[in-house]
């Protein structure tokens, strides 16, 4: 009978309690400053990513834009396809270009608040495929990102982060004859 009343006593048991609750929240806090670093590292990747896209659609097919431009039959044509064609090879050269630029201007950059294009827990930033058709770009770029606080509990230091961006160069229909808009 002794061992039941002192069971149900309820002396020491917020104590517990509180300690449990305090880890709780202490693991969770770190969890949430480790998923939201992973989340706005992504977003950063993405963005770099982007204007490696943009950067790379821009580079002007010369020989196929200008077939036929000044022929009679070109202001007749209706059916001419609006996309501006791009020259593949000249693409995967600015688009690397673009990317290693973005990168090199975050390091250098590390202490200027003004600078960062990237964020620092990124590492190992390449672009891990390259498509193009001739009219479209899709880029898919990898790094890996630091996770600020890591605890052997979980046994991982770092995620491998990947983001995807496509594009394509649109040309604007007008009427213009004779190059006056």
């Amino acid at each position: 009978m002794g061992l039941i009343k002192k069971l149900k006593r309820e002396d020491g048991s917020i104590s517990v309690l509180v300690f449990g609750l305090f880890a709780i929240v202490l693991l969770s806090s770190v969890v949430l400053t480790d998923i939201s670093s992973v989340i706005v590292a992504h977003r950063s990747l993405v963005q770099a990513t982007e204007s490696a896209a943009q950067s790379a659609a821009h580079a002007l097919d010369l020989d196929t834009y200008y077939k036929g431009k000044h022929s009679m039959l070109s202001i007749l044509e209706s059916n001419a396809s609006p996309e501006i064609p791009i020259d593949c090879a000249k693409a995967s050269e600015r688009a690397t270009e673009t990317l290693t630029d973005i990168t090199n201007t975050s390091n250098q950059g590390l202490f200027r608040s003004d600078n960062h294009l990237l964020r620092p827990e990124l590492s190992n930033i390449r672009i891990s495929e390259f498509q193009c058709n001739g009219t479209q770009v899709l880029i898919t770029a990898s790094a890996k990102a630091w996770l600020p606080i890591s605890l052997s509990l979980f046994s991982f230091e770092s995620v491998d982060l990947s983001a995807f961006a496509g594009t394509t160069s649109v040309k604007k229909r007008v009427l213009s004859l004779f190059g006056i808009l």
